[in-house]
């Protein structure tokens, strides 16, 4: 009823009656930011120790969600942020177990926006009020998580999902997706830093020396739009490329990587064909014992995929996406190496089988019966 109409209601509320029986809630906002190894920018409040939240805050009378933010990152941080992106929003209901102890708490609205990758010299102009927040840290979202609040953990992940997705903003009750939530939702995907990986390089297009053994082989698996195959592990949430160690029994790496994607994914593969090689310099993957090796790899088309099997290696079912090359590295969390290898994969499967460049998109599920074939 608008507020300038004076005719009397018949059959309706009063207005007064009508305003009392409408939802009272409070308002929040936060702002997710990452480092470029797609580490999280967590506080640790001096009100709340040791438990972690984002920036963020709430909303003052007249206040737009948008202004919220940016007004907390100022407060908390010291930094302008620019908050146009929004990731994420979160209904909180007003008996949620985790608010019990807030005092007349009637349920909130909170929004999460898109920070971006904080530099390192907007890191170095970080100021925190003493009197509020503690310390900051960039923590990989598999341990960031677990620190914070149960809710604010999930919504956290949830935010970062949608940055990664390009979807379009989470919805959220309670902190968990509502409706038909977009396949990183429902698989609970955790974008990963992966371990030994942050400081190797990237050789493309060459050969590993002979003195270099050669311990492990991963293949960009293209389809016909430029999209690649990740495997989502159900155990943690991870995602890795099809591939694995190199075993004795194969004939070269390219047989690992073929072998691997089969059992793995029963994703079949040809006209695969070597980019280059990862070296790892003093076995960190593997362990102190194992010394410098290299991690080749493949490039290939996808032939056809059947039902998702049981992996022989681990005894699990990998969830299986399509992603773009740029997203991959991102949900790989294999840092500069990683997104220089995705950017070069793309490159040389457009050149070699004249396959688009995928930009970023929402990633596509590949259903548990397979796909039986996508190249003649």
């Amino acid at each position: 009823m608008p507020a300038d109409d004076e005719r009397e209601p018949v059959g309706l509320m009063a207005p007064e009656e009508y305003a009392r029986s409408r939802a009272s809630f409070w308002g929040g906002a936060a702002v997710l930011f990452t480092d470029a190894q797609g580490r999280v920018l967590v506080l640790d409040p001096a009100y709340r120790p040791g438990t972690l939240l984002l920036p963020g805050g709430g909303m003052d009378q007249k206040e737009r969600p948008s202004a919220t933010a940016a007004r907390e990152v100022a407060e908390e941080l010291g930094l302008s942020a620019d908050v146009s992106r929004l990731l994420a929003v979160d209904w909180v209901s007003r008996g949620n177990p985790e608010y019990e102890g807030v005092y007349g708490f009637p349920g909130e609205a909170v929004f999460v926006w898109d920070g971006g990758v904080l530099e390192e010299s907007a890191v170095a102009r970080i100021r925190l009020p003493a009197d509020e927040i503690s310390a900051f840290h960039f923590l990989p979202p598999a341990e960031a998580a677990p620190r914070m609040f149960p809710i604010e953990g999930r919504r956290m992940l949830a935010a970062l999902r949608a940055r990664i997705d390009r979807a379009g903003p989470a919805v959220l009750e309670d902190g968990d997706p509502t409706g038909e939530a977009p396949a990183l939702q429902r698989y609970g995907v955790i974008p990963r830093i992966a371990a030994g990986y942050q400081d190797i390089s990237w050789y493309p297009d060459t050969n590993s020396p002979s003195s270099l053994p050669v311990k492990q082989a991963w293949t960009w698996a293209f389809d016909l739009l430029g999209r690649v195959v990740v495997l989502v592990d159900p155990r943690d949430g991870h995602v890795v490329m099809p591939g694995g160690t190199v075993e004795e029994d194969d004939d070269g790496a390219e047989a690992t990587a073929l072998r691997e994607a089969v059992e793995e994914a029963d994703l079949h593969l040809h006209d695969a064909s070597y980019i280059g090689y990862l070296l790892d310099p003093d076995g960190t993957v593997y362990g102190p014992d194992t010394g410098p090796n290299a991690r080749a790899r493949f490039i290939a088309r996808i032939a056809s995929l059947g039902p998702a099997p049981r992996d022989i290696a681990t005894g699990i079912t990998y969830g299986r996406l399509l992603v773009s090359p740029e997203q991959a590295a991102e949900l790989l969390g294999l840092g500069r190496a990683g997104r220089e290898q995705a950017a070069y994969a793309a490159r040389a499967a457009a050149a070699r089988w004249a396959i688009p460049l995928s930009p970023p998109h929402a990633a596509v599920e590949i259903p548990h019966a397979g796909i039986p074939a996508l190249q003649p």
